[in-house]
Order: C-alpha cells, then sequence, then structure tokens
C-alpha cells in the first residue's frame, strides 16, 4: 500500500498590491516540487475587478491548479478566515502578498508537518536587503515591519509564543476547529492593527496544535518607502497598543480601567531600560517613541471600552 501524501493549499489573501502579487505569483511559479500534491488559492479583499488581472496574467505559468475568491467584507483576517473556508488541502500554508519565498520555502514549511512533528509552522521573515535602511531601522524597530526570526535551528516554539501568517502551514481539520482569525484583530484598510498572528496561535494551540519554527522556510518581506518614516512608525506603534488591549479585551475587562495601570508600569520599565543605552543613538531614540505610542495606543482602547462608557443608574 503507498504512503498517504498529504495535500497543500497555498492561501495568498491580497488587497490593492498588484506589482506585489505579481512578484509573488512568480516566486510561487517558481518553487521547488514539495513532493505532495498542491494548489493555489488568492482570496481577493477589494472589490471587482480587484486583483482579476494579475492573476489571469500570471496563473498559466503556475504549475498547479489555482482558484481565486473574492471576499467582500474587508480585513486581513477576513480574508484568511474565507481561505480556510475554501481551501481544499489537508494543509494550509499561508503567504501574505508582499513577500517572495525562497525557491524551497513550500516544501520547508509544510516539511515538519508532513514528517508529524507538529501541526502548524512558522519560518523566517526577513526584510528586503537591497532597500536602504534609515539609521534607526535597528533591534526592536524592524518587528513593526514584520521581521521574524527565532534562530538558525528548528524548535518547538513556547507556549507563549508565536509565528507570523506571513509565513505559516497549519494541518487544515485543526485550523477548522478553532474560532478562525478575530476580525477585530489584523490589518484593517487605513489601520495596521495586528496581534491576529497571536489570536490564531493561541487558538490553535488550545485545540491540540503544536507550532514549531522552521528558519529553513524563508520569505522576503518587501519594504516600501511609506513604511520607512517615522510617522508611518508611530503609527504603526500606536496600532500595536490598540492590538494588545483588543487581543485581551475580555480578560482586561475585568480589571479596573481595563488594565491601564499595569500598562504603564510596564510603559515607564521600558522607557528607563531602553533610555539607559542613550537617547542620542538615532535607533534608542525610536525604540522610545514608538514604546510611548504603544502605550498610547493602548490607552485609547481602554477609554473606548472601559472608562469611557456610561454608568448604569442605580
Amino acid at each position: 500500500m503507498s504512503e498517504h501524501r498529504r495535500s497543500v493549499t497555498v492561501v495568498v489573501p491580497t488587497h490593492r498590491r498588484p506589482v506585489s502579487l505579481a512578484a509573488l505569483l512568480e516566486a510561487v511559479a517558481a518553487q521547488a516540487d514539495p513532493g505532495v500534491p498542491w494548489s493555489v488559492l488568492v482570496i481577493d479583499n477589494e472589490d471587482a475587478p480587484g486583483a482579476e488581472r494579475v492573476f489571469a496574467e500570471h496563473v498559466d505559468a503556475l504549475p498547479v491548479p489555482a482558484r481565486l475568491v473574492r471576499e467582500p467584507q474587508k480585513g486581513a483576517s477576513r480574508a484568511r478566515n474565507r481561505g480556510i473556508a475554501e481551501a481544499d488541502g489537508e494543509i494550509i500554508a499561508f503567504l501574505d502578498d508582499d513577500v517572495i519565498p525562497h525557491p524551497d520555502w513550500l516544501r520547508e514549511v509544510i516539511g515538519p508537518i508532513v514528517a508529524g512533528r507538529c501541526e502548524g509552522v512558522g519560518g523566517r521573515v526577513e526584510l528586503d536587503e537591497s532597500v536602504p535602511r534609515p539609521s534607526w531601522l535597528w533591534g526592536s524597530a524592524t518587528a513593526y515591519l514584520a521581521a521574524y526570526d527565532r534562530g538558525d535551528q528548528e524548535i518547538q516554539l513556547d507556549d507563549d509564543d508565536y509565528l507570523l501568517t506571513a509565513n505559516a502551514a497549519f494541518l487544515t481539520s485543526l485550523l477548522r476547529m478553532t474560532p478562525g482569525f478575530d476580525p477585530a484583530l489584523g490589518p484593517q484598510p487605513g489601520t495596521p492593527t495586528v496581534n491576529d498572528d497571536v489570536d490564531i496561535c493561541r487558538s490553535f494551540r488550545s485545540v491540540g496544535g503544536r507550532l514549531r519554527y522552521a528558519p529553513a522556510a524563508v520569505v522576503v518581506h518587501e519594504l516600501p518607502p511609506e513604511r520607512l518614516r517615522v510617522g508611518y512608525m508611530v503609527r504603526r506603534s500606536y496600532a500595536q497598543g490598540r492590538s494588545d488591549y483588543l487581543l485581551d479585551r475580555d480578560r482586561l475587562a475585568a480589571h479596573r480601567f481595563g488594565g491601564l495601570k499595569g500598562r504603564g508600569i510596564e510603559a515607564i520599565a521600558d522607557v528607563g531600560r531602553i533610555g539607559r543605552r542613550g537617547p542620542w543613538r538615532p535607533w534608542v531614540a525610536m525604540a522610545l517613541l514608538t514604546s510611548c505610542s504603544r502605550s498610547a495606543g493602548f490607552t485609547r482602547e481602554v477609554f473606548r471600552h472601559n472608562v469611557s462608557k456610561p454608568r448604569a443608574r442605580v
């Protein structure tokens, strides 16, 4: 009896990135044989015609079956949820539409699942080295631009760690046992909210999924000029703070002032720790700025969900 080979659906949510999507599809077409049947599913999160032209121009070059499905409800989480519902593979491999996978990406990202070492995998996300970087782009600032690296060895992720769905794979059956991606989290049109990855990892573990990091599964994330500006970093870190509250909103709602006191203590500690490295250094100044902006975003959500609510009359 021949050994069963798991099938894979590569799911690519996309929204208004025709040039990036074209480059991604070219890279997907050039993937090395992963040793299992696979297909491609593009989830278009834009109104028609959206990504239809780009998909039509590249579909014939793909060596496997491919479909484009439109998800009318906006938001990355809704697009990914549509991908989970539509996928026919036993493994779902996610790619964002602004990354370029290495030629052996698919084989490497599904490898630990196929071998039975885990049910979910996250790979390395590198920032495009060809783009000149400002002096402040170092250390913690790179995480705001989607850099993700847990070292050079394949490891099981700790229970409080997460992976990035810009470069990840999950066993479909377990993923469908979760509530899916939280629509309140993840990028929305005009708002770079996040923590959708953290939330789905928590949900995946809650249904028995084991998560591993596979360093050989590499994608390169683009660095557009608009993201290499101080203004973007302030907006992105502010959205991070908002997302921090939204991720744990049910738990924080039970605390007085929605956990604001604890967040304030953490923020003061962060400023002290970062500031000791020399605020005159550009990367330190950026770390201080984003820490303060992140705290402001958290505070905004606390007031929106808790403090500003009118008290019921007794």
